[in-house]
């Protein structure tokens, strides 16, 4: 049996039958983009759940239009002063950071940070047949908002082995503008607007426009050709309690293993009454062309209406999928009512047929299995408990462990102050005979790819510590960068750090 599959989910019924061959496109309503400066808040770091419905529109297509579909976890504000800001969505992984001394003495400006599901005037981003969505599309803005340095997002990927990816950034001010590639990593140019910075999870962007943005890729070929793998994550979805005597539809929805890939099930399955039921091992996805392969099994009562408990998903629906919320359904009708002792199992793996050169993927399928209808835990620690994502940051530079809960700065305040990164600059940005200045910095930090970007800055050292303040914010983060000027020998940078931190044996 073939099953429906939609961009995103709008209105199904719960016990609907899907028909063999049938593919559909459906959009939610717009999720739009934009705010305008409010000036009323008293704190750098205030946070609102939501954008203050007094703000006046400035486009046709603005968040306010349809400010009523936001969550909290979806959007953020905060009041920009020339102290900065730091705005995070945790449930997303994604978070703005915004320099000190980014705007002039006495301005204040309201900015937000959101994510972007999907809106009515949607305009795909004109990538290849090849290219996919690694990140959610996340918007900061207003788009008008002018700062006189770059800050730094941070977005998560679901990119494995980042060695056989080529990664390009793409943006676009709002819904109807066409986006726009921004920059593609190794090709970047003295004239390039941003900077991005690839890890293993996150990308961190620096630029100093506004706007949507997005981070995808494809296949590597620059040496030779290599086969990008992507992460994905099957939700299973369904009704709250089994109806007695009717059939039973269950959804799955296969999307990319980011922070928040719940949320985006959960949340379409609200617009049914549905809820989420169950959620698989991480799947492994590889752009070799061959599709998706979902079986299900059932016991206890139960089974699929169809004759066959297997369904294929092209591969260019899940590929290209423009980071909608794709799902296929199974119908299961009961065999004994006197049964119930439901247990359903999932299994989705990629036909990859005789490419045997693939075997080094080592891909286990993807699993999942559920034996009641209850609702899963909203419990944020556990949402990710087989994934790469416990926290929304990486851990600092040279730690070989994974992150840990207790061992993330709680705060929104920066680590360091205007005045002692204008002590570092001072001591950092002139090169030296023996190159311990800012170039042996961003070495040490693993952000040296491309050092003409901090090169053609004013001031290197104060680009590379934003960078540095928004991927490390464990607790000894600071303690490592002492010991990383300690290794550089700069006593004159540790004396300086240490005045903020005072010496572990103190």
């Amino acid at each position: 049996m073939h099953g429906v599959y939609i961009y995103p989910l709008d209105k199904v019924s719960i016990n609907e039958s899907y028909s063999s061959s049938t593919y559909s496109k459906r959009v939610c309503s717009v999720e739009s983009l934009e705010t305008s400066t409010n000036t009323s808040a008293d704190s750098a770091y205030d946070q609102a759940p939501m954008i203050p419905s007094s703000s006046p529109a400035i486009r046709p297509t603005t968040l306010l239009e349809e400010a009523g579909t936001f969550r909290g976890t979806d959007v953020t504000q905060a009041t920009l002063t020339p102290a900065g800001a730091l705005l995070r969505l945790n449930t997303y992984s994604s978070a703005l950071l915004i320099p000190e001394g980014a705007i002039p003495k006495h301005q204040r400006h309201s900015v937000v940070l959101s994510v972007v599901r999907d809106d009515k005037h949607h305009v795909p981003v004109p990538t290849g047949p090849r290219s996919t969505y690694l990140s959610p599309v996340v918007f900061c803005g207003p788009v008008d908002t002018k700062v006189n340095k770059p800050f730094v997002m941070q977005l998560p990927h679901c990119a494995e082995n980042l060695s056989n990816w080529a990664f390009s950034l793409y943006s676009a001010p709002d819904n109807v503008t066409p986006w726009c590639k921004v920059v593609t990593i190794g090709e970047e140019t003295i004239n390039t607007p941003a900077l991005v910075q690839i890890d293993k999870r996150y990308a961190y962007v620096l630029t100093e426009a506004f706007g949507k943005y997005v981070l995808v890729g494809e296949s590597a070929t620059d040496i030779q050709e290599r086969v990008a793998c992507k992460k994905l994550r099957l939700f299973i979805c369904g009704p709250s309690t089994v109806p007695e005597f009717s059939d039973v539809s269950l959804r799955i929805y296969i999307v990319e293993d980011n922070p928040g890939a719940e949320e985006r099930c959960r949340h379409c399955e609200q617009e049914i009454g549905g809820v989420v039921i169950g959620r698989s091992s991480v799947l492994y996805f590889a752009d070799v062309g061959q599709g998706l392969v979902i079986d299900m099994q059932c016991v206890g009562g139960w089974r699929t209406k169809c004759s066959s408990e297997r369904q294929t998903i092209p591969f260019s629906h899940v590929w290209n999928s423009n980071s909608t919320a794709l799902h296929c359904s199974f119908t299961l009708c009961r065999t004994e009512h006197d049964k119930c002792d439901f247990k359903i199992a999932v299994q989705a793996s990629q036909d990859l047929g005789s490419l045997e050169q693939l075997g080094a993927l080592g891909t286990p399928p993807a699993t999942l299995s559920i034996s009641s209808f209850v609702p899963m835990s909203k419990d944020g620690h556990c949402q990710h408990s087989s994934s790469s994502f416990e926290t929304m940051t990486i851990c600092s530079v040279g730690s070989g462990t994974g992150p840990d809960h207790t061992n993330v700065l709680a705060t929104d305040r920066f680590r360091l102050s205007k005045d002692v990164k204008r002590k570092l600059c001072r001591c950092l940005d002139p090169p030296t005979q023996k190159r311990n200045d800012w170039r042996m910095l961003a070495a040490h930090l693993n952000v040296d790819r491309y050092l003409t970007y901090f090169a053609t800055r004013p001031s290197p050292t104060d680009q590379i510590l934003d960078l540095w303040e928004c991927r490390n914010r464990e607790l000894n983060a600071l303690q490592q960068l002492i010991e990383i000027c300690r290794t550089m020998e700069r006593p004159d940078a540790v004396a300086i750090l240490e005045q903020i931190q005072p010496a572990p044996w103190v």
